[in-house]
């Protein structure tokens, strides 16, 4: 359904899929003249979005990423806590104009999650359903570069859920959740007994114990955590030049300079719970049959897991034959 959101006369000018460099120009010089981006100025974007389709020259690609990174990224209190209302927004926006997902909106997609300090759940669950989509229409072409039959995993499907996967935990802020690790078994379910790329069953394993050995690595603080320590800060920045990038630097791991270092391997807590094993049972039991992908599951978490609990035992067996 094409965007009824009206675009003023000199926008709707260069607003074509053949938008020139400086076309962007025009429209940097409207949208970040002010240095901020209202979401009324957000729906515009995604209305230009819309018409210029995956065309449009590369200051197009670049100026969008930008633009809607800066509304949900950068203008939040505090800078990078992407609230759950912008993330239903911007969900809502891509899903708004009906047609299989714009490569632009992918993309911009990714690196709203790779700045992001900490990205709602919804969010990252969403982009890999996104690719879940694509898997079983086989319209993919504007994201992973390729159409093909339904219902099969390709090579680049496995790199689109890589990709994915790499920007939702880049910063080490989260293992792969409950809601990611469900859309991977439904795309497993959905692509059962087809001649997936191999990679699948690797990736699809190593994921899903990520998700069940539990969170690793630097995690960032909860919003309203982070909201009283920039309070704190700005009571204190008067103290001398500096001392705030450095005490913001102990709190947010110095992000703005540099990546954090890799964390510590953590103490041995790789084991199976009795909830896990119930829902790793259920989903695996789910459509009847037990694919290349959760064998391969079960045999990685045979090899690698310190316990797993006994509602699994008769999985395991099965997955060894």
């Amino acid at each position: 359904m094409p965007s009824q959101t009206a675009l003023p006369p000199e926008i709707e000018a260069v607003a074509t899929p053949d938008i020139s460099p400086e076309g962007v120009i025009t429209l940097r010089r409207r949208y970040f003249a002010d240095n901020m981006i209202s979401l009324r100025e957000g729906e515009e974007l995604f209305a230009i979005a819309e018409r210029i389709g995956d065309k449009g020259c590369r200051e197009w690609h670049q100026f969008f990423s930008e633009a809607i990174t800066e509304l949900l990224v950068n203008q939040v209190e505090p800078r990078g806590y992407l609230s759950l209302e912008n993330a239903d927004w911007f969900i809502a926006r891509i899903k708004a104009d009906g047609h299989v997902l714009l490569k632009t909106e992918f993309e911009t997609l990714l690196k709203v999650m790779e700045h992001a300090r900490r990205v709602p759940d919804v969010l990252a669950a969403f982009a890999l359903g996104l690719v879940r989509d694509i898997v079983i229409s086989g319209e993919g072409e504007s994201v992973t570069g390729e159409h093909h039959a339904p219902g099969i995993v390709t090579p680049a499907d496995v790199a689109a859920m890589r990709r994915v996967l790499f920007v939702a935990s880049s910063e080490g802020f989260n293992a792969v959740t409950r809601k990611e690790a469900d859309v991977l078994f439904d795309i497993a379910d959905a692509t059962a007994g087809a001649e997936n790329d191999p990679a699948f069953d690797d990736l699809f394993a190593r994921a899903i114990a990520n998700h069940l050995f539990g969170e690793v690595g630097r995690h960032a603080p909860a919003r309203e955590e982070a909201l009283r320590r920039e309070a704190w800060l700005d009571e204190r920045r008067p103290l001398g030049s500096g001392i705030g990038a450095l005490l913001r630097g102990a709190f947010f791991g110095g992000r703005e300079e540099r990546r954090p270092a890799p964390p510590p391997a953590p103490a041995s807590n790789d084991v199976v719970t009795t909830e896990e094993a119930l829902w790793l049972k259920s989903r695996i039991r789910h459509n009847g049959v037990v694919g290349s992908a959760e064998k391969a599951l079960l045999n990685f978490l045979r090899e690698e897991a310190a316990h797993i609990d006994p509602a699994l035992d008769q999985l395991l067996e099965e997955a060894a034959r």
